[in-house]
């Protein structure tokens, strides 16, 4: 049965969530910037997006496989771009998240930059934000990413994790 024009399917991706210690602190930044992003995900780096990913048998054999794995990402500072998004890229831990997606999607991984957003571009304002507050509420902010959850969002719900693989802790 088709989809109604009016719904959105159900969307799977893989995400590295925040640990919650340095979620809190992120997590006031991002309701501030997007409490629309806010409130339908808990801070994190997509590690595959859903465009991207095999048929669910298929990703679930994968990550059934998947070594344990510790990434440490150092953001450096908060970037807007020309579409309003507000994100922090990483400085150290990109070979490493290379690396893991290249492991779960094999030859198929395309380049895709690591990055958290603060501020999603669709819900961007045109806004002009104090980076530079940003900047120092989140000076130094490393991140060590230890497992890789399958999530799902059904039409705009929420996003839910379903399951989560490769933890090394």
């Amino acid at each position: 049965m088709a989809e109604q024009a009016t719904s959105r399917p159900t969307r799977r991706q893989l995400s590295l969530f925040v640990p919650e210690a340095q979620r809190i602190l992120l997590e006031q930044i991002r309701k501030r910037l997007d409490p629309i992003q806010h409130a339908l995900i808990p801070a994190h780096v997509t590690l595959c997006r859903d465009d991207e990913l095999p048929d669910l048998q298929e990703l679930i054999l994968r990550l059934e496989r998947l070594a344990p794995f510790l990434i440490s990402m150092k953001f450096e500072r908060p970037e807007e771009l020309p579409d309003g998004c507000v994100l922090l890229r990483p400085s150290s831990g990109t070979e490493e998240f290379r690396a893991l997606r290249h492991a779960i999607l094999g030859a198929s991984a395309r380049d895709y930059k690591a990055h958290l957003t603060l501020l999603h571009p669709r819900n961007a304002t045109g806004t002009l934000h104090n980076l530079e507050s940003i900047d120092r509420e989140l000076s130094g902010l490393t991140v060590t990413f230890s497992t890789a959850s399958l999530i799902e969002q059904w039409g705009s719900n929420p996003w839910q994790v379903v399951a989560a693989y490769g933890s090394a802790i």
